[in-house]
C-alpha cells in the first residue's frame, strides 16, 4: 500500500511539471528519465536511437562534398560532447544558431553540405524540472521542451512557421515533431542535436551560448 501511495505521488508531482505542452501517459512516473520516455511517441524512439548514424552520415555528406573546411570552421559544436561532470543550461536568455549538416535523405543535393544562421536570441524558461525553450521567430521557429536525462537532456518539440500565430504541441503534427538531445561542447556552450529531422538535412544543431 505504502509503495503504490508513493508512486501515486510521484506521478501528480511529475505531471503537474509537464506543463500544457504535453500530456504524461498514465501510468506512474519515478524517476527523472522517464519523464520524456512517457512523453516520446514510439515512431520517434528509432529516430533518437540512430543519433549517432545520423551523425556518421552527415560527416560522410560533408566529405563527399568537400566542405570539411567549412565543417571544421563552426568550432567545439560539431565536436565531441563533454561527457564528465557538463553543466548544463539554466532559463534565462541565451544566444543560438541553426547548423544543418548533410542532406536529406532522397532530396537532391543542391543546397550546400554545411549551412549555418546567423546568431540570434532564444529563450530557457524554468517550469519545475523542465526547460521550455524557443528560438527567435524566423522562417523555422524551434519551439518545445528540455528534459532531464543524466549528464543530456532530451528535447522534444515542434515548429512553427514564418507567419503562423498559433503554436502545436509535440505530437500533434509528426511532421513538425522536432526531437533531439543537448549535450554541453564547452562552458556556457551547448548544442541540440537533432537527427532525421523531417524536412532539410541529415542533422541539425542548434548552438547555444549563454547571453
Amino acid at each position: 500500500m505504502m509503495r503504490r501511495a508513493l508512486a501515486l505521488l510521484a506521478l501528480l508531482v511529475l505531471a503537474g511539471c509537464s506543463g500544457k505542452d504535453e500530456e504524461l501517459r498514465p501510468y506512474a512516473v519515478v524517476r527523472r528519465a522517464d519523464v520524456w520516455q512517457a512523453v516520446i511517441k514510439d515512431q520517434d524512439r528509432g529516430r533518437l536511437a540512430r543519433l549517432s548514424e545520423a551523425w556518421d552520415q552527415a560527416r560522410a555528406d560533408v566529405a563527399e562534398a568537400g566542405a570539411a573546411t567549412e565543417m571544421a570552421a563552426l568550432g567545439p559544436v560539431v565536436g565531441d560532447a563533454i561527457t564528465t561532470n557538463p553543466a548544463l543550461p539554466t532559463a534565462g536568455e541565451h544566444q543560438c544558431r541553426t547548423i544543418q549538416l548533410g542532406w536529406r535523405q532522397g532530396s537532391p543535393r543542391v543546397s550546400p553540405a554545411v549551412q549555418a544562421s546567423a546568431w540570434a536570441p532564444c529563450r530557457l524558461s524554468a517550469d519545475g524540472i523542465v526547460l521550455r525553450f524557443e528560438t527567435a521567430p524566423g522562417p523555422q521557429q524551434y519551439l518545445g521542451t528540455l528534459y532531464p536525462d543524466v549528464d543530456r537532456l532530451v528535447f522534444l518539440g515542434t515548429l512553427r512557421l514564418a507567419g503562423e500565430m498559433g503554436r502545436l504541441r509535440y505530437g500533434e503534427d509528426g511532421e513538425r515533431d522536432q526531437l533531439g538531445v543537448l549535450q554541453a561542447v564547452g562552458p556556457g556552450h551547448w548544442r541540440i542535436a537533432l537527427p532525421w529531422p523531417r524536412w532539410t538535412a541529415r542533422l541539425v544543431l542548434i548552438e547555444l551560448r549563454a547571453a
